[in-house]
């Protein structure tokens, strides 16, 4: 991106596409804890009508994420060439994945915030590969999971790790 304080060359850059730029910004913000960079309101007529950002532009860890709004006239001449935002394409085709400090309170966060548990029972995981991990539908509908490092395991003991957890997961189903 050629505007001050955007991309660099080797930097990976993710938009999402949203139907409330302000509100996903806010969100990221406030609990994915992403830094603000801009935001951009449209010069032009937008539907609904009033002050609502077009695009922001955040950093998350080295990740450039632009919240971008959707296409309002997809409903009326829907196109297969413009993105929809996941609450009205049906589905979300990509999950993203942040390590965090403390995976529990980001998860509290994002809860209070409006995201929804991606698994039945909503709660974090400790993982045979050392991970503490959750998943969620952010109220935008991508999905995201968190996870933060419970210990550093090495590669080779993830298969024994593993049968372990399996294991344990199947003695437990059986009672």
């Amino acid at each position: 991106m050629a505007i001050r304080d955007g991309l660099r060359v080797g930097q990976m850059g993710v938009t999402l596409i949203v139907k409330d730029v302000d509100a996903a910004a806010d969100f990221y913000r406030d609990v994915l804890g992403a830094e603000e960079i801009r935001r951009n309101a449209s010069p032009l007529p937008v539907d609904p009508p009033g002050p609502h950002a077009h695009w922001a532009e955040l950093r998350l860890g080295d990740v450039h994420l632009v919240v971008a709004r959707e296409n309002p006239r997809w409903r009326e001449a829907p196109r297969p060439d413009w993105p929809r935002s996941p609450l009205s394409a049906g589905a979300s085709a990509v999950g993203l994945t942040l390590y965090v400090e403390d995976v529990d309170a980001t998860f509290a966060r994002a809860l209070a915030a409006g995201a929804t548990p991606q698994t039945r029972d909503g709660a974090p995981e400790d993982t045979y590969w050392g991970d503490r991990v959750v998943g969620f539908h952010d109220p935008f509908g991508h999905v995201w999971r968190i996870q933060t490092c419970r210990e550093e395991v090495d590669y080779e003991e993830l298969p024994a790790r593993y049968e372990a957890a399996w294991q344990a997961h199947r003695a437990a189903r059986a009672n």
